[in-house]
């Protein structure tokens, strides 16, 4: 039997009845019953991976991956400072970066199972491209900076 919580039912249905087919769900089936929506979204000619995380807690995560793989060591340390400010600057938005070197940019909607909002969320995504269009130029000029 398929574990499926309430939030992943409404966003399924939310996609479904705005005729939004660019997602692919991949469904886990585990204790937390979590479901995640992925897609892509193009900023400044570049193509974004992003998902949508779901899961029967009282938080869903949009995560964007800005950069694969070059955000570690070194780049890391001369960069932190960067990624801080931005954090302290955006509060709905928070750049994290992984062990293996992605750089992302998550936002997290808060909400239970009978108070999830998928119109919100839509809105949330729409706001990240809004973001994204104007400062990613900038962002990625920072970092190809200290790439290099």
């Amino acid at each position: 039997m398929e574990n499926i919580n309430a939030k992943t039912l409404k966003l399924k249905e939310f996609l479904e009845a705005n005729k939004i087919e660019c997602f692919q769900i991949e469904e886990r089936n585990d204790k937390n019953e979590t479901a995640v929506f992925r897609s892509r979204m193009q900023i400044k000619g570049q193509v974004l991976p992003f998902a949508i995380l779901v899961d029967d807690s009282v938080y869903t995560l949009l995560q964007v991956q800005l950069v694969a793989g070059a955000v570690k060591g070194e780049t890391f340390a001369n960069l932190a400072p960067y990624l801080n400010e931005l954090n302290n600057n955006y509060r709905v938005f928070k750049f994290v970066t992984t062990a293996d070197g992605d750089l992302l940019l998550n936002a997290c909607v808060p909400a239970q199972n009978d108070g999830f909002d998928p119109v919100l969320l839509n809105a949330i995504i729409g706001e990240t491209v809004k973001f994204l269009e104007a400062e990613y130029a900038s962002i990625m000029a920072k970092i190809w900076k200290e790439i290099e």
